[in-house]
């Protein structure tokens, strides 16, 4: 007997349509969020305490989190997570964490996962991410202003990725394993050096 082809959905792309209604959500947020920002002359940069935050693009954190496959991780850190845009889209994939120095923008941030509904796979840290327990995590994620010299030493023998945005000094101990591009952003995967992993 003759049977029908399957036409069974694709897991990946049923879970990638199930994130874009949400992502849509985010985006909107923060859209009305940054526009408001620059009505009232503040703008989307602000200096902390341990460096500077700028407003990433929504859409090109979502493009990196989809081609580098996040939710195969159990759970991602975002360091010096300004208002919390990175780590929201990060919890449509996985559990995700901000840390943050300052506090008005560690505030702005837990104000959007209230106001996304995202509290149950989103929360934010206020504080130097340095001092915390990041090691815990199986994938960090920094768009860094300055050399990463401390966050490698800290990151000896992890075995988890560095995913790190925008353009930065060269890393010693790590070695790159992905790039991936989106209009002008960049974003490229670390690994530990083999050698590194077992110390």
């Amino acid at each position: 007997m003759d049977q029908s082809p399957s036409f069974a959905p694709n897991l990946e792309t049923v879970n990638r349509s199930r994130r874009d209604v949400p992502f849509a959500r985010i985006e909107s947020y923060y859209r009305e969020r940054y526009r408001r920002l620059d009505q009232s002359g503040e703008g989307c940069y602000r200096l902390t305490g341990l460096g500077a935050w700028a407003a990433s693009v929504p859409e090109h954190v979502y493009f990196f989190f989809q081609r580098f496959g996040l939710e195969h991780r159990q759970l991602i850190i975002d360091l010096g997570s300004g208002d919390g845009l990175v780590a929201c889209i990060a919890g449509l994939f996985t559990r995700s964490v901000g840390i943050e120095i300052d506090r008005w923008l560690c505030h702005e941030a837990r104000h959007a996962i209230s106001t996304l509904g995202l509290g149950e796979r989103v929360a934010v840290v206020c504080g130097d991410y340095l001092t915390q327990q990041i090691r815990l995590a199986d994938c960090l994620y920094i768009y860094p202003d300055k050399p990463l010299n401390e966050l490698e030493n800290l990151l000896s023998g992890w075995q988890g990725v560095l995913l790190v945005a925008g353009p930065h000094f060269p890393l010693h101990f790590c070695e790159p394993v992905q790039k991936l591009t989106s209009g002008r952003d960049e974003l490229v995967v670390y690994r530990m050096r083999e050698t590194d992993r077992r110390s």
